[in-house]
């Protein structure tokens, strides 16, 4: 029978094995990793690595919800575009952009003949386009 076979098989346990050949660890210290770290050090290092590796996942959820309403609010963006087009042809397209902008300050001046529509008709089309959406 072999020492090893022999030893392992007096003892309960591989850990009281372990304890009988290395002896008890010491207070303070844990083996294999010299005097200066501890078994609250590791516990501490592991749940620190954790909570990186759980905001790691949050933050790459965020950033993929973040590029979907991104790509959400260009379509958006775009579909009001088209329909300030279609509404309003005499806009310009530097107007309508400035628009979208600012609502509440068009760049249209009064004497231009678009005056104060403009205002009400992008108003009404994204109370139209939220409209949709939720429906």
């Amino acid at each position: 029978m072999h020492i090893v076979t022999w030893f392992t098989a007096s003892c309960e346990t591989e850990e009281e094995a372990f304890k009988s050949i290395f002896g008890k660890e010491q207070l303070g210290q844990v083996r294999f990793y010299g005097r200066s770290i501890t078994q609250s050090e590791l516990k501490r290092h592991a749940e620190i690595s954790a909570i990186k590796e759980q905001h790691q996942e949050e933050v790459e959820s965020l950033k993929g919800e973040l590029g979907d309403v991104k790509e959400e609010v260009h379509g958006l963006r775009n579909m009001v575009k088209l329909l300030l087009q279609c509404s309003e042809p005499g806009m310009s397209p530097e107007e309508i952009e400035a628009m979208l902008k600012n609502p509440q300050h068009s760049p249209v001046d009064a004497n231009s003949g678009h005056g104060s529509t403009h205002i009400l008709n992008i108003n009404m089309i994204i109370g139209y386009v939220l409209f949709r959406l939720v429906n």
